[in-house]
């Protein structure tokens, strides 16, 4: 079964932010961190209990080349894409979204 896969606003700010900035520190380096993503979402998408679950139902896994992991929550037919955050940030700051 596939789910579909929701990328909450704040995920996307995320995702967004990330890409941004690598992309300023060498050009289409942005462009691979978006393949990274769009890769575990392939994965996430076909086993979303393939990945540990980090936090009262909170998926985490991490990006290959990148130190950014993705949490996630399985909800039905749903996977929702809470964060896509550093590994070094305080991770209060996924905790609180759910």
């Amino acid at each position: 079964m596939k789910y579909d896969i929701v990328i909450k606003p704040l995920a996307e700010s995320d995702i967004r932010d990330a890409a941004i900035w690598y992309e300023q520190q060498r050009a289409g380096l942005g462009v691979r961190f978006m393949e990274a993503v769009e890769e575990k979402f392939k994965v996430i998408e076909e086993h979303p209990r393939l990945f540990e679950v980090k936090y009262k139902g909170i998926h985490q896994v991490f990006l290959n080349r990148f130190p950014f992991a993705i949490y996630y929550m399985e909800e039905n037919d749903r996977i929702f894409v809470l964060a896509v955050s550093h590994t070094s940030r305080d991770p209060k700051i996924w905790k609180s979204r759910k």
